[in-house]
């Protein structure tokens, strides 16, 4: 699905964009998750330069080059987007989400010392902003409906995280000393839900047996939702408990 937001993008724009908004969203989310609030709303700041350039394509016909800076997002330039010709959305509704974006960056004490801290309010401000800008995006350039947009954003949605490599159909744990228990809340936290049997292929463990009774120790304890179909979703207790292994086994001292 990354694959086909970014083609979708490209035809809109060009390459160089509709990697460069992808990108920054997709970094925008990963430091999220991993609740670094202030290196989230930095790359925000990457995701609006993107969108931006986008607009003044789709409006105007060019853009500024990656690299020329770019004028200030103020009332003087929504005016112009408002003045032109084309979408509503592209005129209107995404600029005024994104001078919103550029601001929490900007004044909340993320590109500059401020009163306020960065902290969870305003990256979720953020994330969910992005979220909803990239995917109206990809409903105006694509045609599909809300319902079906949303889903392919959800699966774009893909964490990348240190101690999991990914080549094709290939998913493999590769960070060291996690047990089983460990393990299974981290692959929890890169994708919820997912099936037991596909995670036990995943961790390589043999005995099915013992891996079932794993995953119901982890449901007694709601950390996980285990179905009787054999469908595992991680509970926002286990996702608190996914992020203390990360923290502390996979990116000790960051």
């Amino acid at each position: 699905m990354e694959t086909e937001v970014r083609k979708i993008i490209e035809a809109a724009s060009s390459k160089v964009l509709a990697n460069s908004i992808v990108d920054s969203f997709k970094d925008v989310e990963k430091n999220f998750t991993l609740s670094s609030w202030k290196t989230a709303e930095l790359d925000a700041g990457h995701f609006v330069e993107g969108v931006r350039r986008l607009i003044e394509k789709k409006l105007f016909g060019t853009h500024f080059p990656i690299g020329k800076t770019l004028p200030p997002l103020n009332q003087k330039e929504l005016s112009r987007y408002e003045n032109a010709k084309g979408s509503d959305s592209y005129r209107t509704h995404i600029p005024r989400l994104l001078i919103g974006i550029y601001g929490i960056r900007n004044k909340r004490g993320v590109g500059h010392l401020a009163a306020v801290s960065p902290n969870y309010m305003d990256a979720a401000y953020v994330i969910s902003s992005c979220k909803w800008v990239l995917a109206e995006i990809v409903r105006l350039e694509s045609g599909r409906d809300a319902r079906e947009t949303s889903k392919i954003i959800d699966q774009v949605v893909e964490r990348n995280l240190e101690g999991i490599w990914k080549e094709g159909e290939i998913t493999r744990i590769i960070a060291d000393g996690l047990t089983l228990r460990e393990s299974t809340l981290f692959l929890l936290f890169d994708d919820s839900p997912r099936q037991d049997e596909d995670m036990r292929k995943i961790i390589e463990c043999r005995n099915k047996n013992y891996y079932k009774k794993i995953l119901n120790i982890l449901h007694s304890l709601r950390l996980i939702e285990y179905s009787k179909e054999g469908i595992c979703i991680l509970s926002p207790k286990g996702r608190l408990e996914a992020e203390k292994i990360i923290h502390q086994k996979i990116l000790p001292g960051r």
